[in-house]
């Protein structure tokens, strides 16, 4: 059988459902992949592909697959810094030169291997055509296993046009348990639950802070089933948000540097942290400072290098997320923690308060925190809302209020990641309505794919707070170097006004643009019932979030 037509019968066994790629590279391979259902997506750069296969890879829990020939591979790589960040599973393909052809100066080479090194667990060559079944394997062994991550291998030719007509003479046989994350759920040992729950017994100000890790664990029940049982409050990461509706009387808001007051002076006080899934970045404890280095922390992770890496004074439960937090909530015993809730419920009060005053905004430009509000209500219950990062990231993750029917998702770090990662979403789940926010500095990196949603019918709303400016730089920046020149600060950090919502009708979506508070809703509401891709441009203002915890 010719690689053109293993290859891609290997991916559909795997599950793939499509494959994000930048032209030109193996035609005869896409026309068989689309005969067998995988719907190839191409997109306006190798960027975009990569950021598509990642939003495509947090919705489904599947590996994402994207492509680029020779002379794109190294954008590709670049690309896959997002997923390297946040734990995801890529696997990246990329044509190359034959070996006679390198080191000899030879049109658009490169050494792609040294250029995927720093953003994959796994890079290989592959020149000849019996190595690419044990080499596919092998991908989506190491992608999915322990900590998620991107991998990538090298194929002969520079568009793949080479090796796609060569002969494999090998039988299909794929690892399915790999074709998901994580493959396999391992339980912690039966001692380290028992110290554990006699901890959490222990304890006067326990708090539980759920990650990303708790969300790709499916630990939603078990987490449910742990707070009910030992009255524990829950925090969350920015990446754990959803884990359960934050109407709940458990939830205490978001930790970290892009979190909450409130759940930052929770963590503080706490006598006992819990970390269900996450790897404790300085993002999400304000420089390793929330909790104090010197709180004693129980901390649940798949990958065991993980634990203790920034908290010593640590037990370890090495498993997975949702199989440990059962384990946990089955030894458990009930608990009463009426003091220590009353002392939160008091803080979260205070910052919900602040940001209710802020979301009853009718200014003009519009306030982001009603923006987000208006959201909020507009969102549907089983919708994915697909983030950007900075100040895209802030506003949503702690003032969007979500369910846990609802996912969210948001860039690691790659600023103008979210719109083509909503791309890939909506492909991963075309039932589920799927919202973009981002800011207009965001959205200027890769507009160019609405052409791509237009072309394949991938029917996104994308949400624009267009404050004309890189307002997160601005507000960081000026008021230390541009104290006194505010105009000159204006001319570095701002935009040329542009009506986002009319390019977008030139590309052919439903688009809108929005001045006054009270029109967000419905406009965000007719986008999502529009049947094509959508565009709402909230015309902002200046003002930020609130302080991640004041003093």
């Amino acid at each position: 059988m010719k690689v053109a037509e293993y290859l891609p019968m290997m991916l559909k066994e795997y599950g793939t459902t499509h494959i994000f790629y930048e032209e030109m590279l193996f035609p005869a391979l896409m026309r068989k992949a689309e005969d067998l259902g995988i719907r190839p997506i191409i997109a306006h750069s190798e960027f975009g592909a990569a950021y598509m296969a990642d939003g495509y890879a947090r919705t489904s829990h599947k590996p994402g697959i994207c492509m680029a020939q020779a002379i794109g591979a190294p954008n590709l790589a670049a690309g896959l810094h997002d997923a390297w960040l946040a734990c995801i599973p890529l696997i990246a393909i990329t044509g190359k030169r034959p070996p006679i052809q390198r080191y000899r100066n030879a049109y658009q080479d490169s050494d792609h291997i040294a250029a995927f090194g720093a953003f994959t667990k796994f890079s290989a060559d592959v020149v000849d055509p019996n190595q690419l079944p044990i080499l596919l394997r092998q991908a989506y062994r190491e992608s999915v296993s322990g900590k998620p991550r991107p991998v990538h291998f090298d194929i002969l030719g520079f568009g793949g046009i080479e090796l796609e007509g060569l002969e494999v003479d090998a039988p299909l046989v794929v690892n399915k348990e790999y074709s998901v994350y994580p493959p396999f759920k391992p339980a912690a040992a039966k001692e380290a639950i028992a110290t554990a729950a006699k901890e959490i017994a222990s304890a006067q100000r326990p708090v539980i802070i759920a990650g990303r890790g708790a969300i790709i664990g499916n630990a939603q029940n078990a987490i449910t089933d742990l707070i009910t049982k030992a009255d524990i409050p829950l925090i969350t990461t920015n990446d754990g948000k959803c884990i359960i509706d934050e109407s709940s009387p458990y939830w205490y808001g978001i930790v970290g540097g892009y979190g909450m007051d409130c759940a930052n002076k929770i963590v503080s006080k706490s006598d006992l942290v819990i970390y269900v899934g996450s790897q404790i970045s300085d993002m999400s404890s304000l420089a390793w400072t929330v909790p104090d280095v010197s709180t004693r922390v129980i901390q649940i992770d798949i990958d065991g290098s993980e634990i203790g890496r920034n908290y010593p004074n640590c037990l370890a439960l090495f498993g997975d997320a949702g199989t440990v937090a059962a384990q946990l909530a089955d030894a458990v015993a009930a608990g009463k923690h009426d003091t220590w809730r009353k002392e939160c419920d008091a803080l979260v009060k205070d910052t919900l308060d602040k940001q209710a005053a802020r979301c009853a905004s009718n200014s003009t430009p519009i306030d982001p925190a009603r923006l987000c509000h208006e959201v909020s209500k507009a969102l549907p219950d089983n919708a994915v809302l697909v983030s950007d990062t900075g100040w895209s990231a802030v506003w949503s993750s702690t003032f969007i209020r979500m369910k846990a029917s609802q996912k969210y998702i948001r860039a690691a770090g790659t600023l103008g990641w979210s719109y083509p990662a909503s791309l890939g979403a909506k492909c991963a789940a075309p039932d589920r309505p799927v919202v973009n926010f981002t800011g207009d500095g965001a959205f200027y990196y890769c507009m160019s794919e609405m052409s791509t949603a237009m072309k394949y019918g991938i029917n996104t709303v994308t949400v624009i707070n267009n404050n004309e400016s890189f307002a997160q730089c601005y507000s960081v920046i000026a008021d230390s170097d541009y104290k006194d020149d505010d105009q000159r600060a204006q001319w570095r950090f701002g935009f040329n006004p542009l009506n986002f919502a009319e390019i977008a009708k030139g590309f052919g979506l439903h688009a809108v643009r929005v001045t006054e508070s009270a029109k967000i809703g419905p406009a965000i509401t007719e986008a999502l019932a529009a049947g094509k891709p959508a565009l709402v441009e909230v015309c902002t203002s200046l003002d930020g979030p609130l302080p991640a915890m004041e003093k």
